[in-house]
Parts: structure tokens; C-alpha cells; sequence
């Protein structure tokens, strides 16, 4: 279980702001570590808990997108991209990537915390969103006879088959899809269930998707989620 003190890493080239991002979030609460490159932070990583990391996307060597998509595969990590590229075709790529969020610098210290109290509540598993109906709570929840929702390690199981591992925002997207069965979602409700801000981007929704359904099709595994143009997502266990 994860310690209730929030572990945090920057990895950040910019002396200036690391600093500063250390002193606010440490301010807050947090215990902060930091790295100014990519070699650096894996040296680091392996002797300092971690539980959220801020990823900046220009580091000398190795960039944050190559950081992002290593540690998503782990599973462990809440990630979190600071960066000064705001193109869409930047905030795809780092949301593709694996990416939780995608930020544009400058960065409001203080909108920052908040998004990072919210994606570390997720992580915990007590997310305070509240859905239209009680959920289970139990550590796995039974959606089909051969297909389990593993809510402690964000995976999904199946028999048969290795678990496949989601990440928090991936999973939290088809926990919601899945805790309402043959109910059309809009992309805003989801939107406004997985980051509840108000920079509307609804094509993090279908990212997200796409990430998910990349996933079950590299096990030959074919998602009933399905779009419904001008309506939103569903989940058809049996259509």
C-alpha cells in the first residue's frame, strides 16, 4: 500500500524552476527529490520512493518522452509532463506516451498542486468524484466470468491470459465505462470524471481510448467500447 506522504520526483534541467518546484511542493507536504537529466533520475530512481513524477520534455539526452514511456509500462508511477511545447501534436505525443497530464509552462504552482492532489487521491484509490452509483470497493470486481478489474495494481485480469496493466488515467477511463454497462457516455462527462479542469480538450478522451484499446489488441483481445458519433462511448459487454 502506498505511504499516505506524497513522494515526489522533477526532473527538470531548468535549475531555477526545480528549485522552486521543490520548495513549494515541499512547502506543501510532499518529500521532493530531484534530477537535472534523464541518467541522473534512473540512477536515482531505484534508491528514492517515488510515487508521482514531474517530467520536463527538452533534458539534455534521453528527453521526457522517453521517460514517460518506459515508467507507463511499469505501472507504478503517476506522470505528470511540464513543458513549454503546447502544440496538439506535442500534447498527443506526451499523452501517448503515457502521460496522465500534459502541462504548459509557465506553470501556475498552485493549479499544479491541485492536479497533483487529484491524480495522487486517484492513485491511492479514494478518488472523492462522486458517481451517479455506488461502486464496489473490494480490490477486484467481477465484469465478466473471465474478465476482472484488479482495482490495487490498476490491471485488468482474464483467464487464460497475463494481466494487462493500465495506467491510472487508462484504467480510471474503463472502470467508469464498465461501472455502467450498455450506458452512453458523453465525452465531456468523461472528460470532466478523469481530469476535472477547465481546459476542455475532449480528444485526451479519445487518446486515452485508443491507448486502452491498443493494449487488449496486442493480446488479441477486441474491447466491446465502442464510439457512437455525436453521442459518446459505451461499453456493450455482449454487442
Amino acid at each position: 500500500m502506498k505511504s499516505r506522504v506524497l513522494n515526489i520526483a522533477i526532473v527538470e534541467d531548468n535549475d531555477d524552476l526545480r528549485e522552486e518546484l521543490s520548495f513549494f511542493l515541499t512547502a506543501n507536504g510532499c518529500r521532493v527529490w530531484e534530477s537535472h537529466s534523464a541518467e541522473l533520475f534512473w540512477r536515482q530512481l531505484h534508491a528514492e520512493p517515488t510515487d508521482i513524477v514531474l517530467i520536463d520534455v527538452g533534458l539534455p539526452g534521453e528527453d521526457g518522452y522517453g521517460i514517460v514511456q518506459h515508467l507507463s509500462q511499469l505501472n507504478r508511477y503517476g506522470l505528470i509532463m511540464l513543458t513549454a511545447r503546447g502544440s496538439q501534436n506535442d500534447k498527443l505525443s506526451g499523452l501517448q506516451s503515457g502521460a496522465d497530464l500534459y502541462l504548459i509552462k509557465p506553470i501556475n504552482f498552485s493549479k499544479l498542486l491541485e492536479k497533483i492532489n487529484d491524480l495522487w487521491r486517484r492513485l491511492l484509490g479514494d478518488d472523492t468524484r462522486v458517481l451517479k452509483e455506488p461502486t464496489n470497493v473490494s480490490v477486484s470486481t467481477e465484469i465478466e466470468p473471465d474478465f476482472q478489474l484488479d482495482r490495487a495494481n490498476f490491471q485488468v485480469n482474464m483467464v487464460g491470459q497475463s494481466a494487462i496493466s493500465l495506467t491510472p488515467i487508462e484504467f480510471a477511463l474503463m472502470e467508469r465505462l464498465l461501472d455502467f454497462p450498455e450506458q452512453v457516455q458523453s465525452k465531456q462527462d468523461l472528460y470532466d470524471h478523469l481530469w476535472g479542469d477547465n481546459d476542455v480538450e475532449l480528444h485526451r478522451v479519445d487518446v486515452v481510448l485508443s491507448r486502452l484499446r491498443a493494449k487488449f489488441r496486442a493480446r488479441g483481445v477486441k474491447l466491446p467500447i465502442r464510439s457512437i458519433f455525436g453521442k459518446g462511448v459505451v461499453y456493450k459487454p455482449n454487442g
